[in-house]
């Protein structure tokens, strides 16, 4: 059985190695002043939390202290606040971008089921008046699984040894994950009151053409069609303009700015946080 201090870090490895022996690309760590004599100590890279391989697996740095053992069971818990305080705009700050593109790293790992690879730091943490001085590393050799994340909070949990899980995502927590910490208790309240606009899209629609087809060019799916009348009246509805580019608190919208979608579409449309054009959808 492993146990919690087995996986304490002793020496002092470098990020960019650790990178370079998972098979990652960081030839772009070379691109500063200095170039490849400099490149694991470039501060464009160095100091991040995590790193993205994309469609193949997320790299966390993740504090040794933090990390729990139960049985048999090693697990790690992250809770947003722990990490930095709520934020108002995204990367306001060298720490709020780190965190926040680590919650958007394990975000992609829980939606997408991709393994995370940890390495685990031990130092001082930054306590609000100086930063953090990492003084040892280590790559953890076994594989972990993000198992739980609450898109509400941004609160997850990691698990050593466990394998991804696929899971279904709804779209509209697709277009919830591209809001950050406190935003998304706003963005959850505006959703609620919104609900009047998204009924007025369907009645108009069905006014103006008689259905309900999805209007991702390509598509025209249509649930009544489909279904018969299990179907009848029901289709999702997208924004055209991202919902992250307008305030937490809610802008008003017109009919013009909304879509009648199928539900495939409109995951695919909000794929891994993304918001992509309709026309962009099916090739």
């Amino acid at each position: 059985m492993v146990k919690r201090s087995d996986l304490e870090p002793k020496q002092r490895l470098i990020v960019m190695n650790i990178l370079q022996s998972l098979g990652m690309d960081v030839s772009k760590w070379a691109e500063m002043r200095g170039g490849a004599a400099r490149a694991a100590s470039n501060p464009k890279y160095c100091y991040n939390w995590s790193f993205l391989q994309p469609g193949e697996f997320v790299v966390a740095c993740l504090w040794h202290e933090s990390l729990k053992q139960k049985g048999d069971l090693l697990y790690y818990e992250i809770k947003r606040g722990k990490w930095t305080k709520p934020r108002t705009e995204p990367g306001s700050g060298s720490s709020n971008k780190r965190a926040n593109d680590l919650d958007q790293h394990l975000w992609l790992a829980y939606s997408e089921a991709l393994p995370v690879r940890v390495i685990f730091v031990d130092g001082k943490q930054a306590d609000g008046t100086s930063p953090s001085a990492v003084k040892a590393r280590l790559l953890d050799d076994t594989p972990w699984a993000v198992t739980d994340y609450d898109l509400f909070t941004g609160h997850c949990r990691l698990e050593r040894g466990t394998s991804p899980v696929p899971i279904n995502i709804s779209a509209e927590d697709l277009e919830l994950s591209g809001f950050e910490g406190a935003e998304r208790r706003k963005f959850v309240i505006h959703r609620r009151r919104e609900g009047r606009m998204r009924r007025e899209k369907i009645n108009d629609t069905l006014r103006q053409t008689g259905r309900l087809a999805c209007e991702v060019p390509k598509c025209e799916f249509d649930f009544e069609n489909r279904y018969g009348p299990l179907g009848k009246g029901y289709a999702q509805v997208h924004h055209l303009v991202p919902l992250h580019k307008a305030p937490p608190t809610g802008r008003v919208v017109k009919l013009s700015e909304l879509a009648v979608v199928c539900a495939n579409c409109h995951a695919m449309i909000h794929a891994g946080g993304e918001c992509r054009r309709l026309e962009d959808i099916i090739p």
